[in-house]
């Protein structure tokens, strides 16, 4: 049997596939593409326009959900669903919001972190092989941010929003753990599609101080560690919520302002010239699933 794994360097669902198939044992070849090409070339070799895609022998499969599905039928054991039905039930759906809601916060806080700082992208790719040298593909970063920013509809007003419901979709995730649903020995499917997210989460230095404390983080034990950070201080201190603010030391909008507080804001504006800017507002249409 052959089994070719196609993934983004960095992509959270492309990861829960990933330690799906080792904890089934399941041996892979991983063939890691680049940010924008699975739109031309998925569809040629797995079918789809995202990852994660596979090859199964002749067989094509899109998406973590309907991947997964596969692998229990061609390794039942270990299950990444339960037997009982009702609980089967619960955790199809936590693992259907996992995928529906909860995985597109992440991509779109991290193409806002890319648009103002490109050069963060390549941190996400230092370990995996790439189709083309390093070197070649650096001047190609900010126009490739622009485009995952376009394409996932990461314009300021979603990717603020996004921040300030994290802690809803923290707080929801801890229920379910608290319930037995999440968080057991063997990892489900759930686990693994919000643990994979929470631990992209973790990789943004101006996010991590709201994921810190809370049950749901714990689900990052079923994954090696990550590589790729966004550093904290890219993303501008008035979209965090207090939280985040007060543990990066930046003063929220209705706090009176530090000592030397705007001739800081001047250096910050001017270490910022020459950054791209927000791309234009795309298109409406749905947003996408997968890698």
């Amino acid at each position: 049997m052959s089994v070719k794994l196609y993934v983004l360097p960095g992509s959270h669902p492309c990861a829960a596939v990933e330690v799906a198939l080792r904890r089934k044992g399941i041996a892979f070849q991983q063939i890691n593409l680049l940010p924008m090409v699975p739109i031309a070339v998925g569809p040629l070799l797995y079918g789809g326009t995202t990852v994660p895609g596979m090859r199964l022998d002749g067989e094509r499969l899109v998406g973590s959900r309907t991947i997964m599905r596969r692998l229990d039928l061609l390794a039942p054991e270990p299950p990444l669903l339960p037997a009982d039905p009702a609980k089967r039930e619960r955790v199809l759906e936590a693992e259907r919001w996992g995928d529906e809601v909860f995985q597109s916060v992440p991509r779109r806080i991290l193409d806002a972190g890319f648009l103002r700082d490109s050069g963060a992208m390549e941190s996400y790719a230092a370990e995996a092989k790439l189709p083309l040298p390093r070197a070649m593909l650096r001047p190609a970063l900010p126009l490739t941010a622009k485009l995952m920013a376009r394409r996932n509809h990461a314009e300021d007003d979603p990717v603020r929003a996004d921040l300030a419901t994290l802690a809803g979709h923290l707080e929801r995730i801890d229920a379910w753990i608290a319930e037995g649903l999440l968080g057991g020995e063997e990892p489900n499917a759930a686990d693994l599609q919000i643990g994979s997210t929470i631990r992209l989460l973790e990789t943004l230095g101006d996010v991590r101080p709201l994921i810190e404390g809370h049950p749901a983080a714990a689900l990052t034990r079923y994954f090696p560690p990550m590589v790729g950070e966004i550093p904290a201080g890219t993303l501008p201190a008035e979209w965090l919520p207090a939280r985040a603010a007060a543990a990066l030391g930046a003063v929220p909008p209705s706090a009176p302002p530090r000592r030397g507080a705007a001739r800081q804001a001047r250096r910050r504006d001017g270490s910022r010239r020459g950054r791209p800017a927000p791309c234009p507002a795309p298109p409406r249409g749905s947003a996408r699933s997968g890698g």
